[in-house]
């Protein structure tokens, strides 16, 4: 069968691509090794921050405003409660390169932020920081439901006449400008490939018989850890939060119903395949990492309840790579915090697929030309 376009990966971004492809009417196939939502990608674990005051940096802030609209429109379309609209809470050293960021991400782009003294933290939220730390407020965004928001994506895509295939890809060659998907199961065709499979999209590359660029994106192992706690409450006004701590940064989410879900930014383990990614457990830090300094911050957090881990898809920069590989393979990689961005990243996708460009300021900032120096 011959498609308009094949979106091999079917999570984050996959998954909102092939939604706005079918609104636009046209014929999607969208791929995945495993039936979405899955626990083998990037998104699993219930839910994500979504945040605009940017510590990464503001050349982002305008895919986020983007996503903010689109969430708040998916939300809708989908029938179901996708955002939860309870701030998010940014906490660290405001001489930090990360809180600079958010300050001057709230300032430049008038976002509405409330700056929190260390007494304000412990007052309102228990939260306990250094006399030199501070907290800013963004109040109107918070946390997404992550595997919801795929599972609705997909149906959403298929009640749109989108076909979902849960297959293996082999090889795929191109043959007088259309692409031949092969698979374990069979043999598909494309006008165009939007390839967005997270942190193992080297399993694609590696079986694209096509001269394509090398691709800087690894994998990194990373664990997330839920506490039992009478505190911390999503109906009590609690926000999700961002902390910096040592080189790091605890992010965390209220509790509302599963327990108080905390995870680290950057520590994690290198890993090359799926099969080093193992289970929670496996390694000794996946319960102590966390346990051993929260509690300095959060006191009031219970006993450990429960972990998962999953993978970022991680680039030098820690920076997306969004770039035409092929004529008409577009690719999305690379976002190790790209979650949030997820509609309109898949947006973006489809449009520039369709008109075979991207935007300047999006080559300007995450093309893999930034890599060759």
């Amino acid at each position: 069968m011959k498609y308009d376009v094949v979106i091999i990966g079917s999570g984050s971004v996959g998954s909102f691509a092939g939604y706005y492809a079918s609104k636009l009417g046209l014929k999607v196939c969208l791929l995945d090794n495993f039936l979405p939502p899955h626990s083998n990608g990037s998104y699993h674990g219930d839910t994500r921050i979504f945040r605009i005051a940017y510590g990464e940096g503001e050349k982002y802030i305008p895919l986020l405003q983007r996503a903010f609209r689109l969430w708040g429109e998916f939300e809708q379309a989908s029938g179901q409660r996708i955002f939860e609209r309870c701030g998010v809470l940014n906490i660290g050293d405001p001489a930090s390169e990360f809180m600079r960021n958010v300050a001057k991400s709230s300032e430049d782009f008038a976002l509405n932020t409330t700056p929190l003294s260390p007494k304000d933290l412990s007052q309102l939220y228990g939260i306990n920081v250094p006399s030199d730390f501070v907290g800013i407020l963004e109040r109107e965004t918070g946390f997404v439901y992550s595997d919801r928001s795929v599972e609705s994506a997909i149906r959403l895509a298929c009640e749109l006449g989108a076909h979902l295939l849960v297959a293996q890809i082999t090889r795929i060659d191109k043959r007088d400008g259309i692409y031949h998907i092969h698979t374990d199961s069979s043999q598909i065709l494309a006008d165009k490939i939007l390839l967005s499979a997270g942190s193992f999209a080297s399993e694609i590359l590696s079986v694209c018989e096509l001269d394509l660029p090398q691709i800087p994106v690894k994998p990194k192992r990373k664990m997330l850890n839920w506490f039992d706690s009478s505190s911390y409450q999503l109906r009590d006004g609690m926000p999700a939060f961002i902390m910096e701590f040592n080189g790091d940064h605890f992010y965390g989410f209220p509790d509302f119903g599963s327990g108080v879900k905390i995870g680290l930014n950057v520590f994690g383990q290198d890993i090359t395949t799926r099969d080093e990614l193992g289970s929670f457990g496996d390694i000794d830090s996946d319960k102590r990492a966390i346990s051993e300094h929260i509690r300095e911050f959060i006191p009031h957090l219970g006993e450990l309840s429960k972990g998962a881990v999953c993978t970022y898809a991680m680039t030098p920069d820690e920076g997306f790579v969004i770039e035409f590989i092929d004529s008409c393979m577009l690719y999305l990689g690379g976002l190790s915090h790209g979650f949030k961005f997820a509609p309109a990243l898949g947006e973006l996708g489809i449009s520039a697929l369709q008109s075979g460009e991207l935007p300047s300021e999006i080559c300007q900032h995450f093309s893999l030309a930034r890599f060759d120096s």
